[in-house]
């Protein structure tokens, strides 16, 4: 029996029977929420991982660097970031 919040009704006679189906209905609920361990566990079974996605950069940079050596550190950058952005809420 699912919990109702209308029971018990106000100064009714306890009824064993009613008040072990309002904590059936309370537990089935409790049980049905997700734990910290199933949170993490979907966190990392479904999360991106970068380390997959982007490849390290092969890069010497000279002194002074040149512009297309910071422009490889700056995409290098950007697809990082894109890498580890997760989709906003809908």
């Amino acid at each position: 029996m699912p919990f109702d919040a209308t029971l018990p009704a106000a100064n009714s006679q306890i009824s064993s029977t009613e008040l072990r189906n309002q904590f059936n209905g309370l537990k089935t609920l409790v049980d049905l929420k997700v734990t910290v361990t199933g949170l993490n566990d979907a966190i990392l079974t479904t999360a991106k991982n970068p380390q997959d996605v982007v490849s390290p950069l092969a890069l010497t940079i000279s002194n002074p660097p040149t512009q297309a050596q910071v422009q490889a550190v700056l995409n290098k950058l950007n697809e990082l970031i894109t890498a580890l952005s997760r989709p906003s809420p809908s």
